[in-house]
């Protein structure tokens, strides 16, 4: 067993046992699962746990308890241990109190109760992998944060060269965000999250990656990542949608935020479309030169979530509700060299695109969801 504690949180005991008998079966294997039944106990765990040396990648919390609610202990816990990803369970749309756990607990992500059980288990896999990816990156917040301290050393000798380089790290931070939002954060210090009422979410992902990637070299295959996500970054620059993050093989992006508009569905669709036939061209070339084809699931749907900026150091842009997680759902339940859009998507650009009726299809977590195939531009 790994040295991993999972944390779970709630007031009532059957709702306990219930989350500790359904995550031990799929994670007791390499993580010890503990409980608490307030948030007084929960502190006291996660001190012992950390004093023992142990990582938390995860800790989940029910919203409504009796003393200290679950976003108030979610940020007492964010301060024991920054790196540990959190998710909410809420009997009820709290918005006020998930805006405060986004801001100042780094919450992963929400979900209301009663929750479907395979998509919590996914929601918790997702945590698990992105708590030790961040780990990954330790070594380069190391080396940011010398460079930071031997800019400040130069401050007084060379204040000039001090301001370009601010001017550089502005337009870095423009690089990294969306333009509106660096400037809030730039301007203010601090950058406000936001509900949004419609925004379409597009995710893609390589079929069969994990052998793809052993089939190469490390080096072959950043190049032949950075080559994709250079030209998708062209792309949804072109559609006015703002890229989130990668994971992986797995590209994120947005459109209709951070400044909200009435076209961001079909932007996204026409994107997801470009990205289809630049693959296609590109595979062709790749099998052309006796290489092996990268195949690709495109998925979006459009709904409602909240987007903030998260760090203090390191800022990254992300996005959080459950139109995040349909819109995952969508690409992994659809099909190679496909566009896979939900029923949300397809009445908002029925007019402007041919689509084929997939029916209602199963998909973890969500139930049976309608979908629909874009077979191209009306």
């Amino acid at each position: 067993m790994d040295n991993g504690i999972i944390i779970c949180i709630d007031d009532e005991r059957v709702v306990l046992n219930g989350l500790q008998s359904q995550l031990g079966r799929d994670f007791g294997n390499n993580y010890a699962i503990e409980i608490a039944e307030s948030g007084e106990e929960a502190v006291a765990l996660v001190k012992e746990i950390l004093e023992a040396g142990n990582d938390i990648p995860v800790v989940i919390s029910d919203q409504l308890m009796p003393g200290m609610k679950g976003h108030e202990l979610l940020k007492l816990i964010h301060k024991l241990t920054p790196k540990t990803y959190s998710i909410l369970l809420t009997g009820q749309s709290d918005l006020e109190a998930v805006i405060e756990a986004v801001n100042q607990a780094n919450l992963y992500r929400y979900m209301s109760k009663p929750w479907e059980s395979q998509d919590l288990i996914l929601t918790v896999k997702e945590a698990i992998k992105g708590f030790y990816q961040d780990r990954q990156l330790e070594h380069q917040n190391i080396l940011l944060e010398r460079h930071n301290k031997e800019l400040e050393q130069l401050v007084e000798e060379r204040t000039s060269e001090l301001q370009k380089e601010k001017q550089k790290s502005d337009e870095l931070l423009r690089n990294i965000l969306p333009e509106k939002v660096a400037i809030e954060l730039i301007t203010h210090g601090v950058a406000t999250p936001r509900h949004y009422d419609s925004v379409s979410v597009l995710f893609t992902d390589f079929q069969g990656f994990t052998k793809l990637a052993s089939e190469i070299t490390p080096q072959e295959l950043v190049h032949t990542l950075n080559e994709c996500y250079s030209a998708f970054d062209d792309i949804i620059g072109r559609h006015k949608l703002e890229k989130i993050k990668t994971i992986g093989d797995a590209y994120m992006c947005a459109g209709g935020l951070p400044t909200e508009n009435t076209t961001n569905a079909t932007d996204a669709v026409a994107a997801a479309r470009e990205i289809q036939e630049w693959i296609a061209k590109w595979n062709m070339e790749r099998e052309g030169k006796g290489m092996k084809k990268w195949d690709l699931r495109i998925g979006i749907h459009t709904g409602k979530l909240i987007a903030g900026v998260i760090g203090k150091k390191k800022f990254a842009y992300d996005v959080w509700g459950d139109a995040v997680n349909i819109a995952s759902r969508m690409e992994s339940g659809g099909e190679i060299n496909k566009v896979n859009i939900s029923n949300a998507t397809y009445e908002l650009v029925k007019d402007q695109f041919n689509c084929t009726f997939r029916g209602r299809i199963e998909v973890k977590g969500k139930g049976e969801i309608e979908m629909y195939f874009v077979e191209g531009s009306k």
